[in-house]
């Protein structure tokens, strides 16, 4: 997946194109951003997602929504905030942090396992981007999620939500922080700038096309790993996933393979079969929905420890022989040797070729 290609934004806002993942493949049909924005700056348009940077606020409450960091606000990033959390306890749209939107379920556990956290909600309410109150929704969705993760996991890490809205708040961090934005806006137009966010720099500089946020959190539950009670974990927190794939259905054609776009799912070095790796998952359904024999699904439960030290497993391997009709190679699954192609062919259209002393 491409990572410096048609990119978009307003002065401090840049959405990627060529990150999106429904831009990535055609009938992936996530509408995260479009859902959350206040201002519609994002459109389907023939199955294509556009931005509309005039609308754009600079708000960042679509950041977090978005499974692929195709998003990103040039003055906060939140995978380096998650990882040094400026010493703040209190997650606050008015102090520390742009709309707490910013953040998604993977950044809330990398913090809250370092320490309590909390989300001071209070302002939402009265927010003029809580349009029918679809971000404050879509934050409490992700602090959910996260606390039912470490909930399952048996592990004392809470992150709760504040209504009392904070009247005495730090000047000084607070003009410390529009400094900081007033700087990137200086300097918006330097390419210097991109390097201050480390998600960018990721992207840019290494080879793996999967999200940090996610990458941050394996080395967050490697790091505490002891503290869980359980791996064994059901596959609905929107964090790691399972895949499996028939022997008797699959092709081995290595479309979900190719159009896989994180490489959770990997060739076998001599192309005879499919690796997978839990670890770099993010659950798009683009294999599922590619693979024209139904072979891929999901499986209810993951192991944590096979994630987040990705481990990779074979899911399916086959042997390769020459068809005694076409002579081409194929997954050879028993039987006579005779790929699904010819087989078919003989069924449907054999009677054609009769010879006419066999009439």
């Amino acid at each position: 997946m491409a990572v410096n290609s048609f990119i978009q934004g307003s002065q401090l806002f840049t959405y990627s194109g060529s990150n999106c993942i429904r831009n990535d493949y055609f009938h992936n049909e996530c509408r995260a951003c479009v859902d959350i924005c206040p201002k519609d700056a994002f459109e389907i348009v023939r199955n294509r997602l556009g931005f509309v940077e005039e609308r754009c606020i600079e708000c960042a409450g679509c950041i977090g929504a978005c499974p692929t960091e195709a998003l990103q606000i040039k003055s906060f990033d939140p995978n380096a905030f998650a990882l040094v959390r400026l010493e703040a306890d209190v997650l606050t749209c008015k102090k520390n942090t742009p709309c707490l939107g910013v953040f998604d379920r993977h950044h809330l556990i990398t913090m809250a396992l370092e320490g309590p956290l909390a989300l001071d909600l209070s302002h939402c309410s009265g927010c003029s981007l809580n349009g029918e109150g679809m971000l404050e929704r879509s934050i409490k969705e992700q602090v959910d999620a996260a606390q039912r993760f470490l909930s399952r996991c048996g592990v004392e890490a809470p992150i709760t939500i504040n209504y009392a809205k904070q009247e005495n708040l730090e000047n000084s961090r607070r003009m410390l922080f529009r400094a900081a934005i007033e700087k990137v806006k200086e300097g918006a137009t330097e390419e210097s700038v991109m390097d201050m966010s480390l998600t960018r720099s990721h992207q840019k500089t290494t080879s793996s096309h999967e999200p940090l946020k996610h990458l941050h959190l394996k080395a967050a539950i490697k790091k505490h790993i002891v503290r869980f009670q359980t791996t064994t974990l059901v596959a609905d927190d929107g964090l790691f996933f399972n895949k499996q794939i028939t022997f008797e259905s699959c092709t081995n054609c290595g479309d979900c393979v190719q159009f896989c776009p994180t490489d959770a799912l990997r060739a076998t070095p001599d192309k005879h079969g499919i690796i997978f790796g839990s670890g770099a998952c993010i659950g798009c359904g683009i294999c599922d929905h590619i693979c024209k024999v139904d072979a891929i699904s999901t499986l209810p439960e993951y192991d944590l420890v096979e994630a987040v030290f990705d481990r990779s497993r074979e899911l399916v391997h086959y042997e390769m022989v020459k068809c005694q009709e076409c002579r081409c190679p194929y997954p050879y699954r028993g039987g006579e040797p005779i790929c699904d192609r010819c087989l078919d062919f003989q069924k449907n259209f054999g009677s054609m070729f009769t010879l006419a002393r066999d009439v």
